[in-house]
């Protein structure tokens, strides 16, 4: 028996099986707290069962006595709204037969057949190549802004990539014409409340406000003026209800949906899509470009050890996850990096941080 419990302490031991040391990517975040790059942070690491590594760094602001940022603290995602909650939900509307996404746009909203849109497929809005701009202005009322959005006209050839925010808010409005319901309810029934997600939602009421990161500061960036509303003009001007930004959430909540995706639909022992609806979203498409997310390249936030086929995506704010199912890793890195003056570029530190996970997990 003793020489049966030794062979297994040797056989541990050849396997290299000691815990990753995550200390470099800490480091690099601390040192761009230090650089004010942004005031606070969290950083998971998981694979497709489990997460490996959380950890929050710093304060809510650079104010001497600002709330310290944890685990459990709530960030405005940004453009990760695109792949958390609206393509996610548009998988839904796909897997259950209500979304096709070679089926034309206007099939769903009529009102969007208007200055030659009505080329336009579904996938073109997910893979941004719909020839729609980038932006637009927000209206004074949310219907006026939709209105401006259904009416705008293309700038670019059908096919042709510009990343566009208005593609993401149309594809809002196909899941709502295609279900009968809102988006951010459809979500709820189909995702987050199924998985058990308490902290993932649009619009947060006012007392869980003072759990979310600011993101508007006054030049000192002690004095908080934007907390808990979302950033983005477009979205705030639809009431925190949008395709293309306003979900909120926590770095653990998002790992269930990283753990969804890398499990080909399936988190928690229960199938929530079906693994052939899932593939187009994590396999390039076209224009480097898988649904909704982004596949890896050249000067991608992602760093340089991730593997090719690996997706991802930033958001304004300074959040970003990316997702390597050939290394079955993803590391989701979220920062309040707007705040308080929206100055700072922190594709470095996502670019940093990144290397220095694959080192740690790879142990070279």
């Amino acid at each position: 028996m003793k020489k049966v419990i030794l062979l297994m302490i040797l056989a541990i031991g050849f396997c290299g099986c000691s815990a990753p040391d995550f200390r470099a990517a800490d480091g690099i975040i601390q040192d761009a707290i230090e650089d004010r790059i942004f005031p606070g942070a969290v950083l998971l690491v998981g694979d497709s069962e489990n997460i490996l590594y959380e950890k929050a760094y710093g304060k809510y602001t650079y104010a001497a006595n600002a709330k310290k940022v944890t685990p459990a603290s709530l960030f405005d995602l940004a453009s990760l709204t695109k792949v958390f909650a609206t393509s996610m939900s548009v998988m839904k509307c796909i897997d259950i037969g209500l979304v096709d996404p070679e089926a034309y746009v206007v099939e769903y909203l009529p009102e969007f057949d208007n200055n030659g849109k009505d080329i336009i497929r579904v996938k073109h809005l997910l893979l941004h190549n719909s020839g729609l701009p980038a932006y637009e202005t927000p209206a004074d009322t949310p219907g006026k802004t939709l209105e401006r959005i259904m009416h705008v006209s293309m700038t670019q050839e059908l096919g042709e990539y510009k990343y566009s925010c208005l593609n993401f808010i149309t594809l809002m409005r196909v899941v709502e014409a295609a279900s009968g319901r809102k988006m951010r309810d459809f979500y709820r029934e189909h995702f987050t409340e199924p998985m058990e997600l308490e902290n993932t939602f649009f619009a947060p009421l006012s007392p869980l406000r003072e759990k979310c990161l600011p993101t508007v500061g006054d030049s000192s960036g002690t004095e908080i003026l934007l907390q808990g509303v979302v950033h983005d003009p477009l979205a705030r001007s639809l009431e925190g209800y949008s395709g293309n930004a306003g979900l909120f959430s926590t770095a653990s909540e998002l790992s269930a949906f990283c753990r969804l995706i890398m499990n080909d639909g399936v988190y928690g022992g229960r199938r929530y899509v079906r693994e052939a609806t899932v593939q187009p979203f994590v396999t390039l498409q076209a224009n480097g470009r898988c649904y909704g997310w982004s596949v890896n390249g050249k000067g991608s936030s992602a760093g340089s050890r991730m593997s090719a086929t690996a997706i991802g995506h930033t958001g304004y704010t300074g959040t970003c996850a990316w997702i390597d199912r050939e290394n079955d890793v993803f590391v989701i890195l979220l920062t309040n990096r707007v705040y308080p003056l929206d100055q700072k570029a922190v594709n470095p530190v996502r670019r940093a941080v990144n290397d220095a996970v694959m080192k740690a997990l790879s142990g070279a």
